[in-house]
């Protein structure tokens, strides 16, 4: 299997400017003074980033092995975003340095015998991150039907106050309507009535706003492109 070069693998987590030199980042890397600034916490969290930068690139190549683990395109980019920014915050430390850490990282990760995903060792490594990724980026929730309804209806309510009826409002309107129509011929063929199947549907909605304020994140939690996928037509009819 091909092995990116560090910085490609990087810029899958950080896909703005990285430093042009490997060299320069492993100097970085190798600074007393930044060494002695970080704890052991914070080495072991930079050295995920630059395990999840691997495998991240490596599933953009659609490796197996490395579409085994969770997928890190979106969740990676929020890991090293939060890592990087935590570790700014308590060892003092610029954003440039925090980065070349993970691309010196990256590189002594790449010295090994393949950087594969399928490699024991970094998938042993891939194994031991999970864990800090799943803490500091949860994974998303899977909403059933019923959570759809509420989280495109919310959505739409969103588009159509900032926006107005336009077309993106217009389609969310519909995929909203779309599910809210399914979910309540479920209902009532579950036995409710036509009016408790309204009611389930607007406290499911009334129940995801509230949870927007009270928990924060709301619909954010949700893996969204789930509902897109249940609002898709049946194969054998139409909207």
């Amino acid at each position: 299997m091909r092995i990116p070069a560090a910085l490609a693998a990087l810029s899958l987590l950080v896909p703005s400017a990285l430093p042009a030199s490997p060299a320069l980042a492993a100097d970085a890397a190798a600074d007393a003074v930044v060494a002695d600034r970080l704890t052991p916490e914070h080495r072991a969290a930079l050295q995920c980033a630059a395990v999840f930068a691997i495998v991240a690139s490596e599933q953009a190549n659609g490796a197996p092995a490395a579409l085994a683990f969770p997928p890190l395109a979106v969740r990676g980019k929020r890991y090293f975003v939060e890592v990087s920014t935590r570790v700014v915050a308590e060892a003092g430390l610029t954003r440039e340095q925090v980065r070349d850490l993970i691309v010196a990282d990256v590189g002594t990760l790449q010295k090994g015998a393949s950087a594969d995903p399928a490699d024991a060792a970094l998938a042993t490594q891939m194994r031991a991150c999970v864990p800090l990724l799943d803490k500091a980026v949860p994974p998303l929730r899977a909403p059933d039907l019923l959570q759809c309804t509420a989280i495109l209806s919310l959505a739409f309510e969103e588009i159509h106050g900032r926006e107005g009826m336009t077309p993106a409002a217009q389609d969310m309107k519909t995929l909203a309507s779309v599910l809210t129509a399914r979910e309540r011929e479920a209902l009532i063929a579950a036995g409710r009535s036509s009016d408790q199947a309204d009611q389930a549907i607007a406290e499911a909605h009334d129940a995801m706003l509230k949870e927007a304020f009270d928990e924060g994140g709301g619909v954010e939690k949700y893996d969204i492109a789930h509902c897109y996928d249940l609002a898709k037509p049946d194969q054998k009819s139409h909207y």
